[in-house]
Formats: structure tokens, C-alpha cells, sequence
């Protein structure tokens, strides 16, 4: 029962502050001639245990004048596993971009606890860089301590009803069985099309889930535990959008308004009748994000 207990405490899916024997990797991946001639930049942040894949719409987002970028975490696209997530130095990495290139406008783009790193780079840049024009738009945000504890411990009981649906403590198979439940909320099987779906978006990512092992899942979440947002007048200036499932296991959206209300500029739209992973269960997000970077651009 040892593994389903450490499973249990890691199956909530959103970003440690352990400090590496040697410097680490640059995270940043982008396209330095597209930089160079581009007077803005959309920069893609993932969630924990999440692959830049996810974000890979942002692609569209391109153009002469912006650049692409996105941000790796450790384990995932080529960058060493035995790395952390470690939130200041993720947001200073960021801004550091802003002022190497130059750039006149940035739109953080950031799933779960990228949404947290991208707030973080805002307030950096918003320091570093008053007139530089910044946007964040998080998806599924995570929030300020203690909502991640208690999400672990909603996802503790989460796996304890997914083990008890599947009838097995195969890891896999009761992992497989949670992902229902964050995409499509706790009341997943309640209803025969939301079940249909759920299986679909099962079958179809099968081969790219991956269960928490060798303390990855600690080394992307420790930091997040204990992040309580400092500062967050430093975010006034910046435009700032959330889009969060109305049925979201992890960071229920009572707590994600209340955490909302407290920045400046900033607002919140929830999809019904979906979960944590609305980059897969509800890709008309990505026209919201479209809609509000052109939206943005005229003003």
C-alpha cells in the first residue's frame, strides 16, 4: 500500500525549491531569428507533469511581429529530470528574456502551476520593465498555499475512489481512472455523454500519461506548496485573464474567484461541466485566447 499512499498525495496534477548541485538547463525554447525580429512574444507554460505539447495551439499565435517561446519543465521536452521547479527563478528567467530581446508587449500563457509561474514573471516584469505592455492568461490556475495542501488531500481521496471504481491498486489503472475524474469533475459518471467523453479523452492519451515516479512529481510541486502570491499589487499595470472548469477537482472555483478578486485587472471565466484539463476536454479555449490577444492588440 506504500506506492497508493504517495500516489494518492500526488494525483491532483498542478507545480521545489531544491537547489541543484550544478546550474540548470535553460528552460526557454524558441525560435532566436523569430525573436530577434519580433516586437513581442507568447510564451507557453505548462502545468506540473505536463509536456509543452498541451500548449502547442499557441503556434497559431504567431506572426512577423510575435514570437513563440515556451517554458520546459523538468523531466519533460529535453530538459534534465533530476531539475526543480523552483517559481522565482522561473519568473526571473522569464523577464530576463523581456530585457535581452527588447520586447515592447508579453503574453504569458500558463496551465495550472505555469499560471502561477507566469503571474510571477509579470511582477518581475512589471519591476524590471514598467513599459513593457503584460498579459497573463491562466488556465486552470493553481493557487496560493493552503490550497495546494488541500488539493493534495482532495486528490488523496480522489485516488481512493477512483482504486475503488477501477476494483484494482494497479497504479495505472487507478491513475487512469483519476484523470476522469480531473478532466470531467467528480460527478464524471453521472451522466452517459460525459462518460462517453471521459473514456474517449482516456483512450486517446493513453501512451502519453504519466504516473508521478523518482520524485519528479515532488521536485515540480514542493515549491508550489508553499507559494503564498507575494506582492500581488506588483501586478497592477499587467492585463490578467483566467479560464477555469466549473467542476475543477484540484482548485474548486470558489477559491480560485476569491483568489481572483484579490489581483488587480483581473478576471475569471468558468466552463461548465468541465475539470482540471480543460486544454484537452474544452479546446475552444484556445478561441477565447485567440479573441483576447486580438482584442488586446487594438486596444
Amino acid at each position: 500500500m506504500r506506492w497508493f499512499c504517495a500516489l494518492a498525495a500526488s494525483l491532483w496534477l498542478s507545480a521545489c525549491a531544491v537547489q541543484e548541485a550544478s546550474p540548470p538547463t535553460d528552460p526557454l525554447l524558441y525560435d532566436a531569428r523569430a525573436l530577434a525580429q519580433a516586437d513581442s512574444v507568447v510564451i507557453g507554460i505548462p502545468g506540473a507533469m505536463t509536456s509543452i505539447r498541451v500548449l502547442r495551439p499557441i503556434d497559431e499565435l504567431e506572426t512577423r511581429d510575435r514570437a513563440v517561446a515556451y517554458f520546459r519543465l523538468p523531466g519533460f521536452d529535453g530538459r534534465p529530470a533530476d531539475e526543480s521547479i523552483v517559481l522565482d527563478r522561473a519568473a526571473a528567467r522569464i523577464a530576463r528574456l523581456v530585457q535581452t530581446h527588447d520586447l515592447k508587449r508579453i503574453d504569458l500563457i500558463g496551465h495550472s502551476t505555469g499560471a502561477v509561474i507566469a503571474l510571477e514573471a509579470a511582477k518581475d516584469i512589471r519591476a524590471a520593465s514598467p513599459d513593457v505592455e503584460v498579459h497573463v492568461i491562466g488556465i486552470s490556475t493553481a493557487l496560493p498555499a493552503p490550497q495546494p495542501v488541500l488539493a493534495g488531500l482532495r486528490g488523496a481521496a480522489g485516488t481512493a475512489a477512483a482504486a475503488a471504481r477501477a476494483r484494482s491498486l494497479n497504479p495505472r489503472k487507478v491513475w487512469l481512472e483519476y484523470y476522469r475524474r480531473l478532466a470531467y469533475g467528480p460527478d464524471v459518471d453521472m451522466r452517459p455523454e460525459t462518460v462517453e467523453a471521459a473514456d474517449a479523452l482516456v483512450a486517446a492519451n493513453d501512451e502519453r500519461i504519466q504516473l508521478p515516479e523518482n520524485g519528479l512529481y515532488r521536485r515540480h510541486t514542493r515549491d508550489l506548496r508553499r507559494w503564498t502570491n507575494p506582492d500581488p499589487e506588483a501586478l497592477a499595470g499587467a492585463d490578467i485573464s483566467f479560464y477555469h472548469g466549473a467542476v475543477d477537482p484540484v482548485f474548486p472555483p470558489r477559491p480560485t474567484q476569491r483568489f481572483v478578486d484579490t489581483l488587480p485587472d483581473a478576471r475569471a471565466t468558468f466552463i461548465n461541466g468541465h475539470g482540471h484539463l480543460i486544454l484537452l476536454t474544452y479546446p475552444q479555449v484556445w478561441d477565447h485566447i485567440a479573441s483576447t490577444l486580438t482584442q488586446a492588440s487594438s486596444d
